[in-house]
Formats: C-alpha cells, sequence, structure tokens
C-alpha cells in the first residue's frame, strides 16, 4: 500500500511530512550532505551489525531508509535489503548511491511505517533509524505490530532514535538538556532549529512508553544502549510462540532443579545466587521506571528474610549499590540465624556498611522495630521483598506477619518482590492469610504456577522472569529423568 493506493481516509498520513519536509529533492539533497558531516555511517552500521548479530544471509528491512547512507553500508554485507521511505526524492538519491556502488540486492518501496507491503517472506531484522518519531504514539503502537508481523520468530528490530528518559516532572528542564546536547553535537545553526522543530512539531516518547509497545506487540527488548544523553538504540527480538508460553513449575519441580544444576552444570549454588541478583537488578531499572511516571529509582529499601531470598535481596544490595542507588537493607532476625549462601552475602553487605550503621540493622516484629520499618519505608521510593521464597507453606506467622501489614501498609510505596510476593502460596496462588501487594516481581528460573492463578494477580504485579545462567530445558530434562 503506497501514497497513491486505495488507502482509509482515517490512516495517518505518513506522505504529510511532521518537521521538515523532504520530499524536495534539493531539500533532500542539502539534508543528505549535512548528516554526511556530522554523522559517520559506516561506524552506525558496524554497531547495527554488531548488536543486532547480522550474518551475510540475511534479509533486512530498511524503514524510513531517506537517502540510504546506513541502507548502503548494509546492503554490502547481507543478502537482501528492503529500503522503505515515504520520500520519493531520499529514494532517488538511494537509487543513485546504490547504482553507483553496483548493489543489485536492494529493493525500495515509496511507503512508511503503516503502508510498506509485507515481503513475500519474514525478515531476519528491521531497521528503524531516527525515523519512528515521526508517528504518534497511537500509531507507533500499530507501526510496531506491523514490523514484528514481517519478522521472523527470534529476528531482530534495531530501534534507534530520539528517546526522553528524563522524569516527566522534569519536562521543561529535560527538553532543554535535550536540545542543549543536540545543538554540542552538531555545532550547526541549521542542526540547531531542526531540533526545535522536531521537539514542537514530531513525536518522540519516553522510553516507558516505548517499551510498553514492545512488550504488547511481542518484542522483547534484549538490551538498549545510550549513545547520547538524547539517542537510544533498542535491540529487541520476536517473541516464538514458545517463548511466548512460559515454562511453569511447581515448587517442587523447581526445587528439584536447583539441587541438580550445581551437579549437572558444576555451576556452585553461590553462582545462581549471583545471577539471580544481577537479573533481579537488571529487570527493576528497566520496569521500575514504568510503574512510577519514568522516575529512576532513587531510594530503596530491601526488606530480607533469613533464608535464601534473603541471600537474594543482599546480593541485589550490593549490585544496586554498586550503581549509584542509596540502598538500605533490614534484616529480619538475629545475625547468627543466617547460614550458607545468605549469611555470605549478609557478611559483604556488613562488610561495605561499615561505619554507616544506618544502612543495615537487624529488626523483628517488636513495636519499636517496626515504627522503625515505617520510617525507613517512608524514606524509600521502593521497597524490596525478599522475606520469604517459594519453600513458604501455611499462614504467615511471626516475625513476618507484622513486617508484610507493615510493608503493605506503607500507602503509595512501590513493591518489587523477588521469586514471589512473600506469603504467597508458589503453587496454588492462594493467601491464607496475607502476602505483600508488589508492583512488580521477579520469579527465578521459571514461572511458579501459582503466580498466574486469578487469585495471585492483586499480589504479583507485573511479571518478569529471571534468568539464572543455565539452560532450564535441560536442567528440566535432567530433573525429570532423575525422577523416572
Amino acid at each position: 500500500m503506497t501514497e497513491t493506493a486505495d488507502r482509509p481516509d482515517w490512516l495517518y498520513n505518513e506522505f504529510q511530512f511532521s518537521g521538515v519536509d523532504y520530499a524536495d529533492l534539493e531539500t533532500a539533497r542539502k539534508f543528505d550532505k549535512r548528516h554526511q558531516q556530522f554523522r559517520n555511517y559506516y561506524e552506525d552500521f558496524k554497531r547495527f551489525q554488531e548488536r543486532s548479530r547480522l550474518t551475510p544471509n540475511d534479509v533486512v528491512m530498511d524503514l524510513g531508509c531517506g537517502t540510504g547512507a546506513l541502507l548502503i553500508h548494509t546492503a554490502r554485507f547481507c543478502r537482501k535489503v528492503y529500503g522503505v521511505d515515504p520520500s520519493p526524492s531520499m529514494l532517488a538519491i538511494l537509487k543513485e548511491k546504490a547504482e553507483s556502488a553496483g548493489l543489485n540486492n536492494i529493493e525500495v518501496e515509496t511507503a512508511g511505517f503503516l503502508t510498506f507491503t509485507p515481503p513475500s517472506e519474514p525478515v531476519d531484522a528491521v531497521l528503524a533509524s531516527i525515523a519512528l518519531h515521526h508517528l504518534p504514539d497511537f500509531w507507533k503502537a500499530v507501526a510496531l505490530q506491523r514490523i514484528a508481523d514481517v519478522l521472523k520468530p527470534g529476528g531482530v528490530l534495531y530501534l534507534y532514535d530520539v528517546v526522553f528518559t528524563f522524569p516527566i516532572a522534569d519536562w521543561r528542564a529535560g527538553t532543554n538538556r535535550v536540545l542543549s546536547d543536540m545543538g554540542a553535537s552538531t555545532s550547526d545553526d541549521h542542526t540547531d532549529t531542526e531540533a526545535k522543530k522536531h521537539i514542537s512539531s514530531e513525536f518522540s516518547a519516553f522510553d516507558w512508553a516505548l517499551e510498553g509497545i514492545f512488550e504488547r506487540v511481542g518484542l522483547r527488548i534484549e538490551r538498549y544502549y545510550d549513545d547520547a544523553s538524547f539517542l537510544r538504540a533498542y535491540v529487541c527480538r520476536k517473541v516464538s510462540d514458545a517463548q511466548a508460553s512460559p515454562i511453569t513449575l511447581t515448587v517442587e519441580e523447581s526445587r528439584q532443579v536447583d539441587a541438580l544444576v550445581p551437579k549437572q552444570f558444576g555451576m556452585p549454588t553461590l553462582l545462581l545466587m549471583e545471577n539471580a541478583a544481577r537479573s533481579c537488578a537488571d529487570i527493576f531499572l528497566a520496569e521500575a521506571p514504568k510503574l512510577n511516571f519514568g522516575a529512576r529509582p532513587q531510594r530503596v529499601l530491601l526488606c530480607c528474610g533469613k533464608g535464601n531470598n534473603g541471600g537474594d535481596g543482599f546480593a541485589l544490595f550490593r549490585r544496586l549499590a554498586t550503581l549509584g542507588l542509596d540502598c538500605r537493607v533490614v534484616a529480619f532476625g538475629a545475625r547468627e540465624d543466617y547460614a550458607g549462601d545468605a549469611a555470605v552475602n549478609l557478611n559483604v553487605v556488613e562488610k561495605m556498611t561499615v561505619g554507616a550503621s544506618e544502612k543495615l540493622v537487624f529488626l523483628d516484629d517488636s513495636a519499636a522495630s517496626l515504627q522503625r520499618l515505617r520510617e525507613l519505608g517512608q524514606w524509600s521510593d521502593w521497597i524490596v521483598d525478599a522475606l520469604l521464597g517459594t519453600g513458604f507453606r501455611g499462614e504467615v506467622r511471626a516475625p513476618y506477619a507484622a513486617v508484610i501489614e507493615t510493608i503493605n501498609g506503607l500507602n503509595g510505596k512501590p513493591v518489587y518482590s523477588i521469586d514471589v510476593p512473600s506469603g504467597l502460596n508458589a503453587d496454588t496462588g492462594e493467601t491464607p492469610s496475607l502476602a505483600v501487594k508488589a508492583a512488580l516481581t521477579t520469579t527465578l528460573g521459571a514461572v511458579k504456577r501459582g503466580l498466574l492463578a486469578e487469585s495471585a494477580r492483586p499480589y504479583v504485579g507485573k511479571l518478569f522472569v529471571g534468568d539464572l545462567g543455565f539452560p532450564l530445558v535441560a536442567a528440566l530434562n535432567v530433573s525429570r529423568v532423575a525422577a523416572q
């Protein structure tokens, strides 16, 4: 479907340019020449190639390809490239470049994100470089769905664009910083004018808005790169049907896998706890801002129990503190109650907090302790629940019953649960007495069946699976063979 094709009159018109109009050939040539002066397109391609893990046999679609400055390098490396752009003038320049380079593996179409003709076969990668921001957010969602539809399962979207990462409340100062950084990156008066037009007339989005759309259309963020304060590159993989239906385990199956992994793969349990903390930190830092109007966590209170769930919390403290977050730990019970890997990670926390006694406190369920917990909860902007793990059964007992009540009573303080919200039965999703009400949960290794139960929904919040660093399917096979 192109500009001249029969298309619904309600469809957003990509051929009516927002921002600068590059339909004029002379304007397009000036754009191409000016951007060649401050962008190294070969280096941009190398980043695209390496980050997306392109191979010479791949088929790529470049949406919003413009004059082909990046597409030409891609075509020299990949088997076939589709170039799509709503500007005939831009595509005319691209064709000149392709002919000059002797490339015959490029197919072009005058179209946009909403009107391109899907290739006859799914593609390995889609590139969208400084282009998606031309669409309002509703149409971005439609565009990203169309991209997901043309990708092979496991195919990659490489989205490189202006992305806003500042809190909404900081919109005026944040926008001025973006404009200042844009100007500093080019030292070009004309480009400074373009930058202001970009802000006033185009549709760059917040990171959390884009990332929510990725998730809903079946594109999983593999990683992202901030190449400047205003430029972000997302590498997203299309989720296959098998990935979309997560592996679920009972608590007993999860326990068997945990017991077999150290023997089967030679991985110490301490390493598994470290992998859990790394994965929990990555998910927390990526997802927490989306649940708090774009604000990055600054002050985090980690509430840790005596078992391995608490050990995960201690290891997470080190991860977050190392990244510059102001973190404090509440450990429940006496110091001598901690053993094994949890004790190892508690020992690290103790060494990290020498001379800063307020960073690590041991509490119980006394009135004084609960008041201290309330004060720390009010100080924080996120609370981490690492109290009770998947092994919990029955009713919550002291000291945790009063602790969970206190955490739930801190209205407006979002909670991040590790593995399972404390107090929830991980097999059934039931709460015999009470449970932590989390905004975000990272369950470790595989989804515990109870977390998907309707009864668990008010407690789990947004659910993610943390990678423990071993092939889960292989571990499950070993576990099931051993059980026979």
